[in-house]
């Protein structure tokens, strides 16, 4: 009769990880009163964070911002770890202007409302599976109550 060491260990092989590999992140939202006239308030893209336990540091240490986010996977990142300081490629749709410069012309920076669609872990990769969408580059860990990371052409 095989030991029950013996059959946890072949349970553990048959059934195997359940889990993608890709590491999974937090898009950490900051709804804010605005600081332009035209706009009540917005809800810049604060953080991308790698824990749960990171986004409720957030919000404890920022009372005064309406703190929400959303878990997502990192694409292309399985095997690459998911360290502070590492840039990800961050897909989204939404990218209106706050602002216009003295010529006219629109000021893009903090977005009012952006809504994050996917994440990349290299930009090569980001362009290719959304190339219809906006890019933005942002630093895991990075906390920043006016916009995190910045807008690629």
């Amino acid at each position: 009769m095989p030991s029950l060491s013996n059959i946890l260990a072949k349970l553990k092989i048959h059934l195997g990880p359940k889990v993608s590999g890709e590491p999974m992140v937090y898009v950490v939202y900051g709804k804010q009163p605005s600081p332009f006239p035209d706009l009540e308030y917005i809800e810049p893209i604060i953080a991308v964070v790698a824990s749960e336990q990171e986004c409720f540091a957030i919000q404890e240490k920022h009372p005064e911002t309406e703190v929400c986010w959303e878990a997502r996977k990192v694409e292309g990142a399985a095997g690459n770890g998911s360290a502070g300081g590492n840039a990800l490629y961050l897909a989204h749709t939404t990218l209106l202007p706050y602002n216009e410069d003295a010529n006219g012309n629109p000021v893009f920076g903090i977005m009012e409302s952006p809504r994050a669609t996917a994440l990349y872990f290299s930009r090569t990769t980001a362009e290719l599976e959304a190339p219809d969408q906006y890019l933005h580059i942002v630093s895991l860990g990075e906390v920043n109550l006016r916009g995190v990371g910045e807008i690629l052409e």
